[in-house]
């Protein structure tokens, strides 16, 4: 089964300062023209829908959740667990139902870089339950 997410490891660089984590890959930032940072509390589920334009790229700044997809066109649906200290980038692509799900204990901080600027009047937005 051929996995319809597109997962990056990102690198991370430490010293005695603490440490960095960047992005090389430079697709993802040519292909980004908005961003937001959500919040969510342990057991908070966001997302339940997917988008026909809408590719987006997923980091987990804090905490721990549980990314759930389907493939609208394929029905296959996938499940994985992410955590901050794995620095993954994670594109979620057009017809792609998501939801996440904290599965930790404290606040789970997640950002997303989107290919096109949200328009309230046309947000490519549409609910579908997955958790």
């Amino acid at each position: 089964m051929k996995s319809s997410l597109k997962i990056v490891n990102l690198k991370e660089y430490s010293d005695q300062r603490g440490s960095l984590v960047e992005n090389t890959l430079e697709s993802i930032m040519t292909q980004s023209r908005h961003f937001f940072v959500s919040k969510s509390r342990p057991g908070i589920i966001r997302a339940n829908h997917y988008h026909h334009r809408k590719s987006e790229w997923f980091y987990v700044l804090q905490g721990s959740c549980m990314l759930k997809t389907k493939d609208l066109k394929t029905n296959v649906v996938e499940e994985i667990k992410i955590s901050a200290d794995q620095h993954l980038m994670i594109n979620v692509a057009p017809n792609i139902v998501h939801a996440f799900k904290n599965i930790g204990t404290e606040e789970m901080i997640l950002l997303a870089l989107i290919n096109e600027v949200h328009n309230q009047d046309d947000p490519d937005t549409y609910p579908y339950k997955l958790i």
